[in-house]
């Protein structure tokens, strides 16, 4: 198999006709894989770098001892099991100036689970919110 530092023309894509489909209906191929880990990916900016390193490898990273944070260019890519929290009133405390949950989803470029703000914290999970666990309501 070919491998390729951007993996287009690598692996499984490197191959065509019978040779692909071959690979790519085989039972192995076809069984979904259960997981609890989440994904966040979350552009560079000066408040994000902050965040990341003192709220989330600070203050919070007992909370969440699966968390691993990997800086990738101009990203930091973070993966925990179960899920990721940021609370938008910490981070406005960390930063000293006003910050809200709508700051800091500009900053989110990916996901991988499923994210939803509640106040001034956004959430990224693999519960099933709703299902697996009952979503709070904001009390007015």
């Amino acid at each position: 198999m070919s491998s390729n530092a951007n993996s287009y023309g690598a692996g499984i894509m490197a191959k065509t006709g019978k040779a692909f489909a071959d690979e790519y209906f085989a039972e192995e191929n076809q069984v979904v894989h259960e997981s609890n880990d989440v994904v966040l990916v979350l552009k560079k900016s000066d408040e994000i770098n902050i965040i990341v390193d003192e709220l989330l490898l600070g203050e919070n990273k007992a909370e969440n001892s699966t968390l691993v944070v990997e800086d990738r260019a101009g990203y930091w890519w973070l993966k925990a099991t179960g899920k990721i929290q940021v609370d938008c009133a910490e981070a406005a405390e960390i930063l000293g100036k006003d910050y809200n949950v709508y700051d800091f989803l500009v900053d989110v470029s990916s996901t991988i689970g499923r994210a939803f703000t509640l106040g001034e914290t956004f959430t990224i999970t693999s519960e099933l919110m709703g299902l697996d666990t009952k979503l709070e309501n904001l009390k007015s």
